[in-house]
């Protein structure tokens, strides 16, 4: 009863130094728990990788008591080791080449080079002094991350700052959208569109993406997401094109601000031109004469109808009239000299 009393002093008169050992204690306890799961360990493909084994990186077992490691790819069997570490020897096992595989100081597996076919779980064996066996698994998966810029937003045509671009969108479309895009990752990305407002608050708009299998790299891929562009007299906003996934390592969460900018249409105006053989008609196209043509051609076709009708009129009289009779009058025949004409080349008149 005493010690009750007694401690129930220390931790009134200790009060906030209880309650950070307790928070400490707490956040160890937690730290050593994270550590003991098997995680998964994402390694860049075509770069060297480093597999931790769970009971050695905890610090479970003290590295200067370790004898005797081995290193399993699929499983756990004696076929499937592939290298081996004892009493300071390490020796790759199963026929494997030197090189392919290592063991550092750390008694981690050390991969060369990072494929897809070593996508998988790799189980370590440690054998302490004086102790037994102690087993341990890591899942390894393969990673490609995108090239940057990432990500990218399709109308953008010019990188303003890391983050920020210059999006240019025809004001001739009626419903203009923006794309975002992350190429020729492993595992695919996820992509999000936000709104963030002049206070600075965001609002999720799109979160709605598409994921394809990538056409230049192999075994990788390609995710898109569009939202359409909002027209807007009120509060101004910004778009923001945000991704996130394994494959982005330490820039998970990248994030992209297009500067829209409309353009005025630069697309010709088209038009249609019917012949008049598509109408089932045949006509002659002829050049349009300019006013001063006009004037001109008038008055010739005028002067040439006057002479036609002159000449008509004489030929009709000339016709209608028979020799030595005018108005019903008999006239001489060698006096007669109506309608008579000339030859020039013998100056004698014919009648």
């Amino acid at each position: 009863m005493a010690g009750a009393v007694m401690l129930s002093t220390m931790i009134q008169a200790h009060k906030p130094d209880l309650w950070m050992v307790l928070v400490v204690s707490l956040v160890v306890i937690c730290i050593q728990a994270r550590s003991n799961d098997d995680g998964t360990i994402f390694l860049e493909r075509g770069n060297p990788g480093i597999l931790s084994c769970p009971p050695v990186a905890s610090g479970r077992i003290p590295l200067d008591q370790i004898d005797v490691m081995y290193w399993y790819f699929p499983r756990v069997r004696d076929e499937n080791i592939l290298i081996s570490y004892f009493l300071g020897i390490v020796a790759p096992q199963n026929g494997i080449l030197d090189g392919v595989y290592d063991i550092n100081d750390n008694f981690s597996l050390v991969i060369e080079n990072v494929t897809d076919s070593d996508e998988g779980t790799y189980y370590c064996r440690v054998k302490p002094k004086l102790e037994v066996m102690v087993d341990g698994q890591v899942t390894k998966r393969v990673k490609v991350s995108p090239k940057e810029p990432f990500p990218d937003v399709t109308q953008c045509t010019e990188l303003i700052s890391e983050t920020a671009c210059e999006a240019e969108l025809p004001n001739d479309i009626k419903k203009p959208r923006l794309t975002c895009i992350v190429r020729d990752a492993k595992p695919a990305v996820a992509l999000r569109w936000l709104l963030e407002y002049s206070d600075g608050d965001t609002q999720l708009i799109g979160e709605r993406f598409t994921v394809q299998p990538s056409e230049y790299l192999v075994n990788t891929f390609t995710t898109s997401a569009s939202i359409p562009v909002i027209v807007s007299d009120g509060d101004k906003f910004t778009y923001i094109c945000q991704a996130y996934g394994e494959a982005l390592g330490a820039r998970n969460g990248s994030h992209v601000t297009p500067q829209t900018l409309y353009l005025t249409s630069t697309q010709p105006t088209t038009s249609l031109t019917v012949m008049p053989s598509m109408l089932g008609f045949t006509s002659a196209m002829k050049d349009a004469p300019d006013s001063s043509q006009n004037a001109v051609i008038g008055l010739a076709v005028a002067l040439c109808l006057s002479l036609a009708v002159v000449v008509g009129l004489v030929s009709a009289v000339c016709k209608m009239r028979k020799p030595g009779q005018t108005n019903g009058i008999q006239l001489p025949a060698d006096n007669h000299t109506d309608c008579e004409t000339t030859d020039p080349l013998n100056e004698q008149s014919v009648m």
